[in-house]
């Protein structure tokens, strides 16, 4: 999994990537690391077939992270905001990223 720094860096990824999926997180944060361990986790049982990366930016209290994922540069899914707990956004984020990337034809793994 990539770890970005900048817009730019993040738009080089979404295009260079038929199936990419890109997270904004604050990796200073608790919720943050949990995301990123979320992602790690996909990733792991993705086989390759999805491209992580991870936009770190400073969010304040009141922000919450954010998964996108595109289809040949064309975002596809977004899921805001997260439960908090491992599992659980797992759970949806494995679930709501099957069913859509199911819709343009692509079965991921997991």
């Amino acid at each position: 999994m990539k770890i970005l720094k900048s817009v730019e860096e993040a738009r080089k990824f979404v295009y260079m990537n038929e199936v990419a999926v890109l997270a904004y997180l604050d990796l200073s944060t608790e919720l943050g690391k949990l995301m990123y361990s979320v992602l790690k986790k996909l990733e792991s049982v993705s086989r390759g077939i999805l491209a992580y990366a991870i936009l770190n930016v400073a969010m304040s209290d009141s922000e919450r992270p954010v998964v996108t994922a595109f289809v040949k540069g064309r975002q596809v899914f977004e899921q805001s905001d997260c439960f908090g707990n491992f599992k659980k956004d797992y759970q949806a984020l494995r679930i709501g990223l099957r069913e859509t990337l199911s819709l343009w034809g692509i079965n991921p793994p997991f």
